[in-house]
């Protein structure tokens, strides 16, 4: 298994909050600096149904894409929808030969910026492959010359809070719950006094969000949430099992098979748009 972005799990940001709580951790090696459970699987599973669950995803992959073309550039590296500045979506990375290399959320943070987010282990293709992508040169011309893709799984700390409580628990951390964002939507959030980027997920009937909280800052928002009596701190174990109950196509992304679909699942699953202009689309109809 390959490693998280930070030299060592232990010196994650929230490694020793973690322990504090019982948290049983697999491989310190591991993809995501957080823990496999707690040491109650029936609390987390019931967090997701009656209250909120809170989960750690530091490690997760997060690309910047910033440039002039990066609006085209996302356009042809992945199949999802067009993004208006300040939404969300999730949508397939498809390469030349129509496997799919990962299934990020894509997040319009601005008219030419864009962040990409996996946190399954598939995000480990994402920035080799988007490298590619953007320095492919035909007869000495570069498409995407201004676009510039970089590594920005460090720059803050995702944590995901995920059950029918999840807005109400937030709301609580601004002046109004018009503040917050709806689903499929991305905006700088100030929760308290702490500015994070927030993105609520779309997801059906489900209400998921992920705040991105500044590394100092991270500690101090972790310890406010679980404050409250409906929140509880879920490992990967139990938000595995979740995800793949939420999301038809999380099993595939998860499994550690090759991940093939038809052009008809994907649109299905609204992870492809139906004009067929991004990479390996071809593939898939073939």
């Amino acid at each position: 298994m390959q490693t998280a972005s930070w030299s060592n799990v232990t010196e994650a940001p929230l490694y020793q909050e973690h322990l504090l709580l019982g948290a049983l951790f697999g491989e310190l090696e591991a993809f995501l600096a957080a823990p496999l459970h707690y040491g109650n699987p029936q609390a987390e599973r019931e967090s997701f149904a009656e209250g909120c669950a809170l989960s750690d995803l530091t490690g997760m992959t997060s690309i910047l894409v910033t440039g002039e073309g990066a609006e085209s550039f996302i356009a042809t590296a992945c199949a999802c929808e067009a993004l208006a500045v300040g939404s969300c979506s999730f949508g397939a990375v498809v390469t030349g030969d129509g496997s799919i290399a990962s299934v990020p959320l894509v997040a319009r943070t601005g008219n030419n910026e864009y962040l990409v987010l996996d946190p399954s282990e598939r995000g480990l293709m994402l920035q080799p492959w988007l490298q590619f992508l953007a320095n492919i040169e035909q007869n000495g011309f570069k498409p995407f010359a201004s676009v510039k893709v970089e590594d920005a799984t460090d720059a803050l700390v995702p944590l995901l809070l995920w059950g029918p409580q999840a807005r109400a628990i937030l709301a609580d951390y601004v002046p109004t719950i018009d503040a917050l964002p709806e689903a499929g939507h991305i905006r700088n959030v100030r929760l308290d006094r702490i500015e994070c980027l927030v993105a609520c997920l779309p997801l059906a009937d489900e209400e998921a969000y992920v705040v991105f909280a500044p590394p100092a800052m991270a500690r101090t928002l972790w310890r406010s949430f679980l404050s409250f009596g409906s929140v509880a701190p879920v490992g990967i174990h139990q938000l595995g099992s979740k995800a793949r109950a939420s999301m038809p196509w999380m099993k595939r992304v998860l499994s550690q098979d090759r991940f093939e679909a038809t052009l008809e699942e994907l649109l299905e699953w609204e992870l492809a748009r139906a004009e067929r202009t991004f990479v390996g689309a071809r593939a898939l109809e073939s």
